[in-house]
């Protein structure tokens, strides 16, 4: 199969997605993040997120936005996605996660490219370039050689990545590479021992109100700080924990994964 045929272009780029609402806050900052969605778990037949829990699988942001919306159907939820009912966004989300396990190398060539390419692009317009390669995934990139390198974070060493994350014993995590650990239904202890370790955590809490809430009293026994103005995780207060808002199917969420 021609690399046209297997990484068709969209929106510029063959992997990567240049805009989405929440990724676009960064602009005013002086940011442009460039990121990488792939089918969540095991949507697309291969697990990208081996720690992911039944309460993030429902309320993954795979189908906020425009990736759960069709024409005809409605918005999609966890369970459509899984029976393989597709807009072309989830279409997209498929075949990539499919070539990333099955046409490894070439798929590393190809995000290299489109990583070189953002980089001379925002560059070019005044912005620093960042990216996020766990969109909708929980790949351990840094163990993934690249081009040559250790990792596409070696590869790239004078540019910043970050992700959110539930695998809690990562390690041999590159400097220019930022994470931070994502509490969801039963993994509390977990949460907790990354926050006691120095790293940052997420939670999706019920509502705007109920974020407010906890940045006034704190959660966890750590301060709260507000997380939904921009999606810039590596400038985040150290030690806290980052408050979201529940968003799309999150919403109706009552297994625990969001927070009340």
């Amino acid at each position: 199969m021609t690399l046209a045929a297997a990484y068709p272009v969209s929106n510029g780029y063959r992997l990567l997605t240049p805009s989405n609402p929440k990724i676009n806050k960064g602009r005013s900052a002086g940011y442009w993040t460039f990121i990488l969605h792939l089918s969540p778990a095991r949507v697309a037949g291969f697990n990208t997120c081996p720690m992911a829990t039944a309460g993030c699988k429902a309320a993954c942001l795979n189908t906020a936005g425009r990736g759960g919306i069709m024409a005809g159907h409605g918005i999609l939820t966890e369970a459509d996605v899984l029976a393989g009912v597709h807009n072309s966004i989830q279409a997209a989300r498929v075949r990539k996660t499919r070539a990333f396990f099955t046409d490894r190398e070439r798929f590393m060539e190809v995000l290299a490219a489109d990583i070189a390419k953002a980089i001379r692009v925002a560059r070019a317009k005044g912005y620093t370039p960042v990216f996020r390669l766990n969109g909708t995934s929980d790949i351990r990139w840094e163990s993934i050689p690249c081009n040559g390198a250790a990792s596409v974070m070696a590869a790239f060493p004078d540019v910043q990545f970050y992700d959110y994350t539930k695998i809690a014993n990562r390690k041999h995590v590159p400097s220019n590479y930022a994470l931070t650990f994502s509490l969801a239904d039963g993994n509390d202890a977990q949460a907790a021992t990354a926050l006691a370790n120095g790293l940052n955590v997420a939670a999706v809490f019920r509502d705007k109100a109920t974020v407010e809430k906890h940045i006034a009293g704190g959660f966890m026994g750590f301060p709260v700080f507000g997380g939904d103005d921009s999606d810039l995780r590596f400038l985040d207060p150290a030690n806290h924990v980052i408050a979201l808002y529940a968003k799309g199917n999150a919403r109706k969420d009552q297994s625990g994964f969001v927070r009340d």
